[in-house]
């Protein structure tokens, strides 16, 4: 009996393919071992944790994680030797190392690209651990060692990847702009305190993807799919204006809610199906699911003249239509790059 919880969770991650993530870095770590072996380098783990620490699900982050390490390493490997360089020349073991050490340690927490390069400048300067090999050799050891296991945690997540950073960014935006749309286009508009637990959520998923979207960019640029400048940002750019519709349609959103009495009049309504109907458009286009969205009957509805009764909208509707617009030009500009 005291099994079975146990034994649920594991038949969970089995039928819904969590597991792939696992079998992907035990993969990784086996293939990293087998190459360092192969090669008879000194402590072949190295390079086994170094797949440990860069593996992620996908290859831009896993590609991001690893130019870390390989950065952080070279600048520790390079004060190591400056550490024994010192060493030979009189300086105290204690002092030059706790010295350089210390400086890398200051220098990480400044620049977090350089966190592995402390630990790197560590080791070569306690070489003595290796027999037989001076501190240059160490060096050049570790920096192989975690080369071969950046280069097997790259290419397993590149190969075997459990989702691809830019697919899953488009399904994910799409995913919160259709919420955005839903709310925009209901008749009856959630309590207060309900609306802000929803905005929370949606800046929460917003923060999200923000994350997703440097992977993303990152992932194209390594398979040059988006090598030229105007497209290097491409996923970030789909992030920032998904935030700025966000902010667009809480806007909207408060004008409705302080202006019940106009709301009655027939434009009102029309304006929120026009930008339902825009921002839902605007989705299915990120998801591949149709063209370029119609914004026929939102550039209608902000086009009318300003009455005493719909001055409040034409406002929060015309910068919803001007950031719908670029979203729009940012989701064909990869397509035609």
């Amino acid at each position: 009996m005291n099994g079975a919880p146990m034994l649920q969770s594991l038949t969970g991650l089995w039928s819904h393919g969590r597991w792939r993530a696992g079998l992907q870095l035990a993969g990784a770590v086996a293939l990293a071992w087998a190459v360092a072996v192969a090669l008879h380098l000194p402590e072949s783990f190295w390079a086994v944790m170094s797949v440990l620490i860069v593996m992620r699900p996908s290859a831009g982050s896993t590609l991001d994680a690893g130019w870390d390490r390989v950065r952080g390493t070279a600048v520790g490997a390079v004060f190591g030797l400056g550490g024994v360089y010192l060493q030979h020349h009189g300086v105290p073991v204690l002092v030059a190392t706790l010295g350089v050490v210390l400086l890398l340690a200051f220098a990480s927490a400044s620049a977090p690209g350089l966190r592995s390069a402390p630990v790197a400048a560590l080791i070569v300067l306690s070489a003595g651990g290796i027999p037989g090999h001076s501190a240059l050799q160490v060096a050049m050891l570790r920096m192989v060692q975690i080369g071969i296991g950046v280069g097997v945690a790259l290419a397993v997540s590149t190969f075997l990847s459990e989702y691809h950073a830019g697919a899953r960014f488009d399904e994910g935006c799409a995913a919160l702009l259709r919420g955005i749309a839903k709310r925009m286009a209901g008749a009856q508009r959630p309590a207060e305190a309900e609306a802000e637990r929803i905005h929370a959520a949606t800046r929460a998923s917003l923060g999200r993807l923000a994350l997703l979207a440097g992977s993303a960019d990152l992932e194209a640029r390594w398979w040059r799919r988006g090598g030229a400048a105007k497209t290097a940002r491409a996923y970030r750019d789909k992030a920032r204006l998904a935030g700025r519709i966000f902010q667009d349609a809480v806007v909207l959103d408060r004008v409705f809610r302080q202006a019940n009495a106009a709301a009655a009049d027939p434009f009102w309504r029309e304006a929120a199906q026009a930008a339902a109907a825009a921002v839902a458009g605007v989705a299915e286009a990120l998801a591949g699911n149709n063209g370029a969205p119609d914004l026929a009957e939102l550039e209608r509805v902000t086009s009318v003249q300003a009455t005493a009764s719909n001055a409040l909208l034409i406002a929060p509707l015309s910068l919803l239509l001007d950031d719908v617009r670029r979203m729009q030009r940012c989701i064909a500009v990869p397509a035609t790059a």
